[in-house]
């Protein structure tokens, strides 16, 4: 019988000041490093932290940053290149027609991988978030995508053991990005000539695509591309990064389930924002709300033969009738 034991993780943006456009300042200040740890250190379940390069505390010394986390009972779970806060990106990065910009973001993801091994990390993680277009009539599509081919197969033949895990979004900070949904993403993964390069799913993301949260994740899963797991919440209009677990019950415990049978061995990673609220406090929620969905995942998982014999019979009501009880009782 399958059981669901997840890894759970958050990275530092959750304890951020959170700037916007109305408040460009942010709501608050920012952690300091070492209290966000001590923090984290007292949440039950929170094991991981996800770091980026360049610019995160301590990166530039991965063994000081390791021996730091371990003082505090966490281990790095992912890395990211960060080629997206500088604006020299603006207009693209992997997918960029200037060749040293498209150069600089290959060399930064590189080093991403050399500090993935380097501090045992399950995978790197790629956001193109500005590689992408606003406008009709402004962007060369054909030749964007194949200049993110080029990028990808680069990078995923510079280090073949390293997962690179690939985040769809459909738009921010782009009005559209190339690589928007699960669709798109399982397609450009097949255009690749690398096996090391996979996919993220934003369970917000998925949402606000129109996606079914669960569906996706079971593709990505059919094909071995699963790699990464992000989670927050949104009411399918946007990507305000709400705590985990706070508005769509249903789709997120269907993706659990589909959680549970993909045997996911990553770490879930708690993205979100909490700009008017106490971060620890929230993060605590967050955590709290996973393992409760991981409680009754694993519920259901006890009765997967007829949960999916339900499935393939497109029997929604048996299904339900029961998942219903098992969760709430006999009612």
């Amino acid at each position: 019988m399958k059981k669901l034991k997840l890894n759970i993780n958050c990275h530092y943006g959750c304890f951020g000041s959170f700037s916007e456009r109305y408040v460009p300042g942010g709501y608050d200040k920012l952690y300091d490093f070492e209290k966000m740890l001590e923090d984290m250190e007292k949440i039950d379940g929170l094991e991981g932290l996800a770091v980026w390069y360049p610019g995160h505390p301590y990166i530039e010394d991965p063994a000081k940053l390791k021996a730091i986390l371990l003082n505090h009972g966490l281990r790095v779970s992912d890395i990211g290149p960060d080629i997206w806060s500088d604006p020299k990106f603006k207009l693209g990065s992997i997918s960029s027609f200037d060749k040293n910009i498209r150069k600089e973001a290959i060399n930064i993801t590189k080093r991403n991988m050399d500090i993935a091994v380097e501090l045992d990390a399950y995978s790197v993680l790629l956001w193109p978030a500005h590689d992408g277009f606003d406008y009709v009539f402004q962007a060369d599509y054909a030749r964007a995508w194949d200049h993110m081919i080029e990028s990808l197969n680069e990078l995923g033949a510079y280090k073949p053991k390293v997962k690179i895990a690939i985040e769809p979004k459909q738009k921010d900070p782009r009005a559209k990005e190339y690589i928007e949904d699960c669709g798109k993403l399982l397609f450009f993964i097949k255009c690749l000539d690398v096996d090391n390069v996979g996919a993220a799913l934003d369970l917000g993301h998925s949402l606000f695509a129109q996606e079914r949260p669960a569906e996706s994740m079971a593709l990505y899963n059919k094909y071995g591309k699963l790699y990464q797991v992000h989670l927050n919440d949104n009411y399918r209009d946007a990507d305000p990064d709400l705590v985990f677990g706070s508005i769509n019950f249903w789709d997120t415990l269907e993706m659990f389930y589909q959680l549970g049978k993909a045997d996911f061995k990553g770490w879930l990673n708690i993205d979100t924002v909490t700009p008017r609220n106490d971060r620890a406090k929230m993060m605590q929620l967050a955590v709290k709300f996973v393992k409760d969905y991981e409680k009754i995942a694993n519920i259901l998982l006890v009765h997967e033969n007829e949960i999916d014999e339900n499935l393939r019979n497109h029997n929604y009501v048996d299904n339900m009738l029961m998942i219903r009880e098992l969760i709430f009782g006999k009612i």
